[in-house]
């Protein structure tokens, strides 16, 4: 049987291999959680726990009521003490959004098996996907300001910054190489995947842990988003479940959660020098400018990051056998991705498997492409593509297979994941299948 290098080596020259997964969202702390809700077709989505009751978004991926504590003692409970000891001291004052990145970090990193010894920590890098974090904390702080400025947190100079979740998450975990954050609004995931890769590439890191931050919800943010129509509000709120349905006739807008996700990044050598056992292979991606600030998405954009992806990873288009949609839930967004698939795959676009995690986990905004690459990997790992939940009305204008409702076995070799933001970023990657 090939070796992990071998197997890297044998798929793309150009790629990496991805070695761990973490995921800490609604559907649960763990990678194991997460795919047993994806595979049962369970949504996230709830009533929010402590949001201004005035706004009108009154559901989401609410992650509010983590307990590190717990976390620590059930998920973390069989990795080196060392470490849990270290989260636990590190991650005690940190704000919800550097807690949950760490936490799904944390995992990855135990997954891919990586020592203290095993790989140079100045050769170790993270790219963290993310940006305006911190408005809940911040809103909070505010509060205590207005009463009395001497009682805001006494790290708010600290925490209130991004680039604390990176920091806190290099410390935990021992990184010494090149780290930083990239922002890209919903597609920052993918971008982050992509620079990573380039970091891999040329040779600035052996091993690059890639993590979607959370974005701690907001009620100013969120009423924010109502005020431009991008959120589904009002249709669902007493079925909350029901609220996010891509691609579905009923969809209304997306629904936004809180849920961060974790991948490691290594090289061919780095891999044959571990002998590490590769789950996946990130083969390339791409990302596009629609040269527009507004919201409506571009279709020829879209086009432009999938084709370019396929030119980088060296892929023919008919050589993809799966894709995990964008696929926010809302009327336009939906409909120019399927057009923007069927316009780069042509025929071949009715025929393959086209799915979205966001049905289940909602939309987790900047951290959205890690999640989904995740999400992505263990469709791969186990041949079976998730369903798209609350297909109950079909649009008629939208005709690809959406895997309704239902989990299907489907051994794909080639995957796109797809992730679009604000500003009129797009960006795709593409991953491949290990034996």
């Amino acid at each position: 049987m090939p070796s992990g290098a071998e197997q890297l080596s044998a798929t793309t020259g150009t790629g990496a291999a991805i070695t761990g997964c973490g995921a800490i969202t609604g559907l649960g702390y763990d990678t194991a959680s997460l795919w047993n809700g994806l595979v049962n077709g369970r949504s996230a989505i709830r009533r929010w726990l402590d949001k201004d009751p005035r706004i009108d978004s009154k559901i989401g991926g609410d992650l509010s009521d983590f307990d590190l504590s717990e976390y620590l003692a059930d998920v973390c409970s069989d990795y080196p003490p060392d470490l849990t000891r270290k989260a636990r001291k590190l991650l005690r004052s940190t704000p919800l959004s550097g807690v949950l990145t760490a936490a799904a970090g944390m995992q990855a990193w135990v997954d891919a098996g990586i020592g203290e010894s095993d790989v140079p920590a100045e050769r170790c890098a993270h790219v963290c996907a993310g940006h305006n974090l911190g408005h809940a904390y911040i809103s909070e702080n505010l509060k205590t300001f207005e009463e009395d400025p001497e009682y805001i947190e006494p790290l708010f100079g600290v925490h209130h910054l991004d680039t604390d979740v990176v920091g806190v998450t290099c410390e935990l975990l021992g990184i010494k190489g090149p780290s930083f954050m990239v922002g890209g609004a919903c597609a920052s995931g993918n971008i982050a995947i992509i620079t990573a890769l380039g970091l891999i590439r040329s040779g600035m890191a052996d091993v690059v842990l890639v993590t979607g931050a959370p974005v701690a919800q907001d009620s100013l943010v969120l009423q924010g988003l109502v005020m431009i129509d991008a959120l589904c509000t009002g249709t669902f709120d007493d079925e909350p479940e029901r609220a996010s349905r891509p691609f579905d006739a009923l969809r209304a807008g997306f629904v936004p959660s809180e849920g961060g996700a974790a991948l490691v990044l290594e090289s061919a050598g780095s891999v044959r020098d571990r002998a590490a056992s590769p789950v996946a292979t990130l083969l390339g991606g791409a990302c596009t400018s629609n040269a527009h600030r507004l919201t409506k998405p571009d279709q020829s954009g879209q086009e432009r990051a999938m084709r370019d992806t396929l030119t980088t990873a060296r892929i023919a288009p008919e050589s993809v056998d799966y894709i995990n949609a964008h696929a926010t839930s809302t009327p336009l967004g939906d409909a120019t991705e399927v057009a923007a698939i069927k316009a780069v795959l042509g025929s071949r676009a009715s025929e393959i498997p086209v799915n979205s995690t966001k049905s289940m986990t909602g939309h987790c905004l900047s951290a959205s492409g890690v999640v989904e690459a995740v999400a992505t990997v263990l469709q791969l790992r186990h041949g079976v593509v998730h369903p798209t939940i609350n297909q109950e009305k079909q649009d008629e204008s939208l005709d690809l297979d959406f895997v309704p409702n239902a989990a299907r076995e489907h051994k794909a070799s080639i995957a796109l994941s797809n992730s679009f933001g604000f500003g009129g970023m797009n960006s795709c990657v593409a991953f491949g299948a290990v034996s």
